[in-house]
């Protein structure tokens, strides 16, 4: 039989760009009994990170650009906010009317809420989702968030949370001595479902997807698949203990899962733009073919 064991840690301690990330999580690991060992994978949420690196904004010092008041007063968004997201992003990829849906499709909004009127107000504060294209990623607001901070202020994701999972793990092989694997998280909608996952955006000491594409199955056939994002499924894992509230649970260490080290990182399993451009193009067309042909 095999397991794999999943310990939620608890962190109250403010989180500044003061604070040694490395040295808080295992000083937290071993003050709340699992500690840290080989080839553990520890999760932590961009957001604890973001507030180490110094990424935590004060709203009313932003200073909105021309562009971010012009789309403030078409879209509803404060101004400052669609700044933030602006600086972030290499490009806005699409924008979703969230008001607009909660209302033409109510009764699936008002499922899933905790809280109808909170939730309204919320919605009708912030009417518009910006997807944003951040290093190849797609991220709601660019990742901008402005949950668990206090009112006003808000934390964007690490610029290059690879490089943030990197030094993490480097810092805790220097305490401890132990190989293990770091996964930076956030969370994010998803198109096709009424609900929000935690994905991976940056990782280190592991390999960020399996390599069983052509692998023979149980009936020794070749298989169409096996290309799976183990550090989106470790995100998903993880974000069982995390909670979306105030769980106050900003780090998780997996221990028992099998994986290939390595130094890639979330960024290496990107689609290259070009690339990208590309097989958009080559999608349409077969699909303007397909169509063409079913007449």
């Amino acid at each position: 039989m095999e397991e794999v064991k999943l310990y939620g840690l608890k962190i109250s301690k403010d989180i500044s760009p003061k604070t040694d990330l490395p040295k808080l999580l295992v000083e937290e690991a071993k003050a709340q009994g699992c500690g840290i060992e080989e080839n553990d994978v520890l999760v932590i949420t961009s957001k604890i990170v973001s507030k180490a690196e110094g990424r935590f904004y004060k709203l009313e010092d932003v200073v909105p650009s021309r562009k971010a008041r012009a789309l403030s007063r078409i879209y509803g968004k404060d101004a400052r906010a669609i700044e933030l997201i602006l600086r972030n992003s290499d490009s806005i990829s699409f924008i979703i009317p969230i008001y607009k849906l909660a209302k033409a499709y109510g009764k699936l909004f008002k499922e899933y809420v905790k809280d109808e009127e909170a939730a309204i107000e919320i919605i009708r504060k912030d009417p518009y989702i910006f997807m944003a294209n951040v290093g190849g990623m797609l991220l709601t607001d660019a990742g901008l968030d402005f949950s668990n901070s206090p009112e006003g202020y808000c934390t964007l994701p690490p610029k290059n949370p690879d490089e943030s999972a990197r030094r993490i793990r480097e810092g805790v092989k220097k305490l401890t001595g132990k190989e293990v694997a770091i996964v930076i998280t956030d969370t994010e909608w998803k198109i096709d479902k009424f609900e929000s996952i935690d994905i991976a955006i940056g990782s280190s000491g592991i390999e960020p997807v399996s390599r069983g594409f052509g692998a023979k199955d149980l009936y020794g056939k070749p298989k169409f698949g096996g290309v799976d994002s183990l550090v989106d499924l470790i995100s998903a894992a993880a974000n069982l203990l995390f909670g979306q509230t105030s769980e106050a649970i900003p780090v998780v260490i997996i221990r028992g899962l099998k994986y290939e080290r390595s130094e890639k990182g979330v960024k290496d399993v990107i689609y290259p733009r070009k690339a990208f451009r590309g097989a958009l193009r080559m999608l349409i067309w077969e699909n303007i073919l397909f169509k063409l042909l079913s007449f």
